[in-house]
């Protein structure tokens, strides 16, 4: 950093913190890497140079699978309050105008309540990211492990093999933390990532958008044609209106194309005709309409070209921008933070080895990669969508293209069947995974290696509970034969796992299945299923083993990558 004649540098400056892990970014993604470093009482210090959370109202659309992780954390009440009505989740609508002819209304049969109810205790929310933040914020500084601090700019790091000094920026004056660990959480523009030296894949710039958050009272134009999304597909109208409150607050996206209109067209003035003309009613012309921000961005689907520079590591828009058809950028952030901090917390409890973070890299680059694809995908779709609808000759023409589109509002095989196929913190077996036609629309449960748990209800006492809700920490399930691997689990834990758990699930067992347990989870009564703090299948094995201590001891040094630790003394 530069500085005037007399100015201690940032070299100079002398420690103020030492932590174990230091967060730059304090959006969503960087809250719930805090809130998940902190239940396993790791210190954190959040930087943000915002002077507070976010009041903008970005990404909306909560997946089942991110409820389920919410709800672990117990923020479930909190995300019911703050999410929209199920009359606004039954249906994607399309008109040509929002007050004209009704194209179509597409079932949303991953979004209305109770549509996952058979593979999933939780259902899909829509809470605008202005109610999401703060909501995080709240429960994240309720922690004693956690600082947060609001105008901190991280201006530089540096790196040496035990830890990681950050230069940061505070009311003008510098100081230094040292951390274990540094997590950029720091957006798409991430400062980390260039520092780093890390490029990015995908595409950036395509699809741009006048976005308008406005307050109106559209009650008598949309009243039995409500939706998640309102398209409106009239040619010179083409838009899409989104309800942030369930009253009188919206985002409404109008499409541009910044090579013919530039961006700097769009005043005001022009944004209250087109959005009055996009009504498509008189009435519409003395209409009240207040816009509280108008802005016009460009979407970008790109992956980091890795997720890991050393001691730093990258979650959220700083390691993937998902475009939002799908709504799965938000979602796929609080996914990677929830892969990364169970590794973190095994590596800083010197449970295991700092390899085990490679596996963070590869496993969540996998999955950007598909939602990627997805979102890119989806959004070739509506704009062919659109162009069939214009080329239509009848409304009856129309309405059959709205009635086949399937994939949009229907993607439950992406949602809840998240998995990794390639390397990573898990030992595959060659079990096949079942076909379904479409793995994006459909979905089967099943418990291979790598894949996420699946639901099953079961009775815990008197509590009635699912068994995706338990893997918070490592987890062994087995059958009603599976006593040797409760003794095994036993002496693991005395060799220095604490955070490993077994359960029998069986009749006559602490957990009472509800349905065929040994069904699901591809196992006989004396086989075992051990799932990861993130609720990913680590190990199957079907049938009982010669010697589960064995087989268990030899499980974790390979996820955990224990035998680097051995091989050091790190490791008793």
């Amino acid at each position: 950093m530069n500085g005037n004649p007399g100015q201690t540098t940032e070299s100079q400056q002398p420690v103020t913190d030492d932590v174990p892990v230091l967060i730059s970014g304090c959006g969503p993604v960087g809250l719930m890497m805090s809130i998940l470093l902190s239940r396993q009482g790791i210190d954190n210090i959040v930087l943000e140079k915002r002077a507070g959370v976010s009041n903008l109202p970005r990404a909306r659309g909560i997946t089942a699978r991110s409820v389920e992780i919410l709800s672990q954390l117990g923020l479930g009440p909190a995300v019911d309050a703050i999410s929209l009505a199920p009359r606004w989740l039954q249906h994607f609508v399309y008109t040509e105008k929002l007050a004209g002819e009704l194209v179509g209304m597409m079932p949303t049969q991953s979004m209305r309540p109770g549509a996952l109810a058979a593979w999933s205790p939780c259902d899909y929310k829509v809470a605008a990211q202005d109610r999401i933040d703060p909501m995080l914020y709240d429960h994240a500084a309720a922690y004693p492990q956690t600082q947060i601090r609001f105008g901190a700019e991280l201006l530089s790091y540096e790196e040496t093999p035990d830890d990681i000094i950050a230069n940061v920026r505070t009311a003008g004056n510098i100081s230094r933390i040292r951390a274990r660990y540094l997590i950029g959480a720091d957006g798409g523009k991430s400062l980390l990532r260039q520092l780093a030296g890390i490029g990015e894949t995908g595409r950036l710039g395509f699809n741009s958008y006048v976005n308008n958050h406005i307050r109106v009272d559209l009650e008598r134009f949309i009243k039995g044609r409500e939706g998640a999304l309102i398209w409106t597909l009239a040619p010179g109208h083409e838009g899409l209106f989104q309800i942030l409150d369930g009253q009188q607050y919206w985002a409404v996206q109008i499409q541009y194309d910044p090579k013919t209109d530039h961006p700097e067209s769009w005043t005001e003035d022009r944004v209250l005709r087109t959005l009055r003309a996009m009504i498509g009613d008189p009435a519409a012309d003395e209409l009240p309409i207040e816009i509280l921000r108008s802005y016009t961005f460009t979407l970008s689907a790109t992956i980091s070209e890795r997720l890991r520079a050393g001691r730093m590591l990258l979650v959220g828009d700083a390691a993937h921008q998902v475009p939002p058809f799908g709504g799965f950028g938000l979602n796929t952030g609080i996914q990677t933070a929830h892969n990364l901090a169970w590794k973190l917390g095994c590596v800083l409890r010197g449970e295991a080895d700092d390899a085990l973070l490679d596996s963070f890299d590869c496993e969540r680059r996998e999955v950007a990669t598909r939602v990627c694809e997805f979102g890119r995908v989806n959004a070739g779709y509506i704009g062919q969508l659109m162009r069939a609808v214009r080329a239509a000759s009848s409304t009856d023409e129309k309405r059959e293209i709205v009635a086949g589109s399937r994939q949009y509002g229907n993607w439950v095989g992406l949602d809840l069947g998240v998995h990794y196929e390639g390397e990573g913190a898990f030992i595959a077996d060659d079990v096949p995974v079942p076909s379904v036609p479409d793995p994006i629309v459909d979905y089967v449960p099943h418990a291979k290696p790598g894949h996420r748990a699946p639901h099953l209800w079961v009775r815990r006492g008197d509590e009635r509970i699912s068994t995706v809700l338990l893997f918070d920490r490592f987890v062994l399930l087995t059958g009603a034969d599976g006593a040797r691997w409760i003794q095994a689990v036993r002496v693991v834990r005395e060799q220095g796992l604490a955070q490993l758990e077994a359960h029998v699930v069986a009749a006559g067992g602490d957990l009472i299945p509800e349905g065929d347990f040994c069904g699901l989870y591809g196992i006989t009564p004396s086989g075992a299923v051990l799932v990861r703090p993130d609720g990913h299948v680590g190990f199957r094995t079907p049938g009982s083993v010669a010697d589960p201590v064995a087989v268990l001891v030899d499980v974790f040094d390979r996820i955990l990558c224990r035998a680097a630790l051995r091989k050091t003394g790190e490791h008793e």
